[in-house]
């Protein structure tokens, strides 16, 4: 069975022969190590891309939603879609790197009378159409070549708009200008649903990704109402397309959900199917959110905080195996990192937990190999003594 096959059958709940494995990679040693990257030399897009599809097959990565360049953050390519596509103007922007992340460092404006006068505008769907069109589709086939899957992914409305703005000036508009606030969040809604529209227009696997980073570690940072009032209705403009095509919608935040989990998974609310990356180290309980909604797809979990970064592999071996004992009888979880395999994770855990799903996630689920394994492994933990 290919991935493909295996994705469609797990999203339309017939039985499959393995948990499949889903992340966001941005770390440079996967690469290195099995794609064949090396640092002094300078790679096109194309030899990029295939780097990364033979890295993402060869480690045991089944569906990701990116691809990692070790030399330009991400951030520097929104900020060039907003000018290209939104017309923003291209002055006065700065986006700066340090480390594994990169940050708008200057914008054309500092308080609400320069926002007034660097609007975004509503994105045309022809120009959007030319080149993520050729773009997807390309994609997609390159990875599915080579039995991996690369789904389509959209920022939310909200996240993008107060990442234009600046989070702390966003704030202070949402009250002092809302009618500013409506129509930045209108065109990153367009920006994104015609996105969407394009991914489901084409032969692309049924499912779609949206990062809306609602939340941090002590919850919503905003309130849940606000949000609601703010989101509900254009993230339905959003999922429209992939969820009318039969497929599976993922809504990710990062953070502690709490108040948000009705939001978002509730069937008279935004009713998401799929939710990513629920973060532990004190965050999310993804048993209980399971137990709760058990009909949800869960992708994630294995924390990225501190088991990936600072655990041994058994530390990581033990995580992974406890989310396909608990969940993994149910088809509804894709095993992967709490947000990110970032660049201070050790090869080694990647390795592991990946080939703990490969070896120990085959349906069915055999229950007492795992707990015997386990066991086994129950004395060699670092930081995971508490589960002993």
């Amino acid at each position: 069975m290919n991935n493909l096959t295996r994705l469609s059958q797990l999203l339309t709940g017939h039985e499959t022969d393995r948990i499949m494995t889903y992340d966001y990679v941005d770390n440079t040693e996967v690469l290195r190590a099995y794609g064949g990257y090396r640092d002094d030399r300078r790679y096109s897009p194309d030899e990029l891309l295939d780097i990364n599809i033979k890295a993402f097959k060869g480690i045991g990565l089944d569906i990701t939603r990116s691809t990692h360049d070790p030399i330009q953050h991400w951030m520097r390519h929104k900020v060039d879609n907003w000018i290209r596509f939104m017309g923003v103007d291209s002055n006065d922007w700065n986006v700066q790197q340090g480390g594994d992340t990169a940050w708008i460092s200057k914008r054309p404006f500092t308080d609400l009378a320069g926002l007034e006068k660097n609007m975004p505008s509503i994105p045309k769907e022809k120009e959007m159409r030319e080149w993520y069109e050729p773009f997807i589709r390309d994609i997609t086939k390159r990875f599915q070549e080579q039995d991996c899957i690369f789904i389509g992914a959209v920022e939310g409305p909200l996240c993008d708009a107060y990442t234009y703005v600046d989070l702390e000036l966003f704030s202070m508009v949402l009250y002092d200008a809302p009618e500013l606030i409506n129509h930045i969040m209108d065109c990153t809604t367009a920006y994104s649903g015609i996105l969407t529209k394009i991914y489901a227009e084409n032969d692309t696997p049924p499912l779609q990704f949206m990062g809306e980073d609602i939340a941090g570690s002590n919850g919503p940072i905003f309130s849940p109402s606000m949000i609601e009032e703010l989101c509900l209705d254009r993230w339905r403009t959003i999922s429209k397309p992939i969820q009318e095509k039969g497929g599976t919608f993922i809504f990710h935040t990062d953070g502690r959900y709490g108040p948000l989990l009705n939001l978002l998974l509730g069937k008279d609310k935004f009713n998401a199917e799929a939710l990513n990356p629920i973060e532990r180290n004190n965050c999310n309980d993804i048993f209980d959110i399971h137990k709760n909604w058990p009909e949800k797809f869960l992708f994630g979990n294995v924390c990225c905080e501190e088991t990936l970064p600072l655990g041994n592999r058994f530390d990581v071996e033990d995580e992974t195996l406890e989310l396909i004992e608990k969940i993994g009888p149910s088809q509804k979880i894709f095993i992967g990192s709490s947000s990110e395999v970032h660049e201070t994770i050790p090869l080694i855990n990647i390795e592991v937990m990946y080939n703990t799903v490969h070896e120990y996630g085959s349906y069915p689920i055999d229950i007492d190999r795992i707990k015997k394994r386990r066991n086994e492994i129950s004395r060699k933990r670092d930081t995971r003594k508490d589960n002993e």
